[in-house]
């Protein structure tokens, strides 16, 4: 037995057709994407008008989303807590691969892990939670950094960079080059950068406006990691667009 509302259902149906079309809709377009009678959809549109969903441009008689779907979203971001609505994924993620899996933020010109989950291998890389790098220094750091705009990257790369390890970048330009390759490709990896033995596989996380704040990364022994790699970054990658859509991305 089917126990949704069809008329509510349609109405949903109705508001996603907004997200994929940059102009506003009419009667006869939204009818012939619902199927749905051209009567059937301006009774929608009506009801949906009523409540501020649905806004209509006298000009033109078009229909556009109204602003009462604004405050809706907002209050989402507001309420939204990262970390916790991550968490399912992480999970999802680390019994794929086994491997230590971590959520990576940035506040302001630092990332944090601000969650992970342990490697299922009684032999596996281990972070603090909570922990502080530059923004160029580990894999979903620099899954961050990408995705910023060349002022921002500009300012992160100003001070002196730091190493960890004879394998870690040492100059802007280097950084730069490898950001460039994060973007082109939508992922990172990287081996012996941080801790020499180690590889990383990190995505950013986009937000409903395409921005980046946040990424994931799987961490692994080299020797662990490099035969399964092709298949952990299709795992990764995945993990992310499905948190990215989630909150609203429509790229990709």
């Amino acid at each position: 037995m089917d126990n949704h509302l069809s008329s509510v259902k349609n109405s949903c149906r109705l508001m996603k057709l907004f997200l994929d079309s940059e102009k506003e809709l009419g009667v006869s377009e939204l009818s012939r994407q619902l199927q749905l009678s051209k009567g059937a959809v301006h009774k929608l549109l009506m009801t949906l008008e009523s409540e501020g969903f649905i806004k209509q441009n006298p000009s033109n008689k078009q229909y556009s989303l109204g602003y009462t779907l604004l405050e809706l979203g907002n209050k989402v971001l507001t309420n939204h807590n990262l970390a916790e609505f991550a968490k399912p994924f992480l999970h999802k993620l680390s019994d794929a691969t086994q491997e230590f899996v971590c959520l990576c933020a940035r506040d302001q010109y630092e990332a944090i892990y601000v969650d992970k989950i342990e490697s299922k291998y009684p032999i596996r890389f281990n972070v603090d939670a909570y922990r502080r790098f530059p923004l160029y220094a580990t894999s979903a750091a620099r899954s961050i950094l990408a995705f910023r705009d060349e002022r921002f990257i500009d300012h992160v790369l100003s001070e002196d960079i730091r190493t960890f390890t004879p394998y870690s970048m040492k100059k802007p330009e280097e950084i730069k080059e490898r950001l460039a390759r994060i973007r082109e490709n939508g992922y990172e990896v990287s081996s012996n950068m941080r801790n020499v033995g180690v590889t990383g596989i990190a995505a950013p996380i986009y937000d409903a406006d395409g921005s980046v704040n946040a990424a994931i990364s799987m961490i692994g022994p080299t020797d662990r990691v490099q035969p399964l790699l092709d298949t952990f970054i299709q795992h990764v990658v995945s993990t992310t667009l499905d948190i990215s859509h989630q909150m609203g991305y429509r790229g990709k």
